[in-house]
């Protein structure tokens, strides 16, 4: 639970820091709206009060079914007008004071909020915390993308797979994971109800590991964004067989909760052999990674791949690409869980 220990504090550090300049900035824009002499814990109750209640529009307003750009933009009108209405409503009933002059006193408290935007993307999100979502389910179950969810026709687990357009659809069963098993199964017929994806955190501060899920440059294209298991590291070769990972001729032991996952050295319809087959096993050099998908069987991972980054070979991630390790998984409340 260390990685929760590290996050929450850094949050609620940023959080603090975030407060505390939101109220000094508001006593500034008191002084003058001339409201008079509002002391520094009224303030951060005025800014703690007034963040809390100014929230609400931004949750309730995007149930509300809209149609046509019209209508959205009206949605988005009233939602800012609902947002800093309340903002200021409260923070007139706290300071005791008018509801213009609390707005007057309210805008001084920009300069910090354009500060820790600043912030967030000059430090937070380059070298501290990141949040993501996948487009794929290469990790189910482990991690969701956009996903149907099915019986597996085996144990009677949720089993899941990626949505498929209706004009791309076909009779045959679809190709799902099962959550208990961590193996494929097909279902005939799965049901369309499409579910959103999960929403994760990937800590930069800490050195991946064995077995961590990570986020990374794609090789072939470092605009895109991957996130597959690390199950091999800078030195080692790389081997699947047996429905496991070797490395340098060791059978590696997932952690718990991984003990039944099946990793395959060969895919139906993929033409070309597999790296890190028996045949051709990785074999990767200072500053590389094997990455796999939980999904084994419809995984675009390191077995896959036909082209790497300059200099490295079309299995490895360069260490350069790495962008860090994945934490937990934050939402929806059902799915939260610690990774690591």
């Amino acid at each position: 639970m260390s990685t929760t220990i590290l996050t929450v504090e850094s949050f609620v550090v940023i959080v603090l820091v975030e407060v505390a300049l939101a109220a000094y900035f508001l006593r500034l824009g008191s002084c003058w709206a001339k409201i008079g002499n509002v002391g520094f814990f009224r303030a951060v109750w005025a800014v703690v009060a007034a963040s809390i209640v100014s929230w609400i529009p931004t949750r309730l307003l995007p149930q509300v079914p809209v149609g046509g750009v019209g209508r959205t933009i009206v949605v988005l009108v009233l939602q800012l007008v609902l947002m800093f209405g309340l903002t200021w409503f409260v923070i007139a009933r706290v300071l005791k004071t008018g509801f213009w002059r609390a707005a007057w006193a309210w805008t001084a408290t920009l300069v910090p909020a354009a500060s820790n935007i600043l912030l967030v993307v000059v430090i937070v999100r380059p070298y501290m915390f990141e949040a993501f979502t996948t487009p794929t389910n290469s990790m189910a179950p482990t991690i969701l993308g956009r996903h149907w969810e099915a019986t597996c026709p085996r144990c009677g687990s949720p089993a899941y797979a990626t949505p498929e357009p209706n004009d791309a659809r076909s009779p045959r069963p679809v190709l799902m994971i099962c959550a208990k098993e961590l193996r494929s199964c097909e279902v005939a017929n799965p049901t369309s109800v499409e579910h959103r994806a999960d929403k994760f955190l990937v800590n930069k501060l800490i050195s991946p590991r064995r077995w961590d899920v990570i986020v990374f440059r794609y090789p072939a294209d470092p605009t895109i964004y991957y996130c597959k298991r690390l199950v091999g590291l800078p030195g080692e070769t790389v081997a699947i067989h047996d429905g496991a990972v070797w490395i340098d001729g060791k059978r590696q032991s997932p952690p718990n909760g991984l003990d039944k996952i099946e990793y395959l050295d060969q895919i139906a319809g993929w033409p070309q052999r597999l790296w890190g087959s028996r045949s051709m096993p990785a074999k990767l050099g200072p500053g590389e990674y094997f990455v796999l998908g939980d999904f084994s069987a419809n995984a675009m991972d390191s077995r896959l791949w036909q082209q790497g980054a300059p200099g490295h070979p079309p299995y490895a991630v360069p260490e350069s690409y790495l962008t860090g390790v994945v934490t937990h998984i934050y939402w929806p409340p059902s799915r939260w869980c610690v990774l690591r």
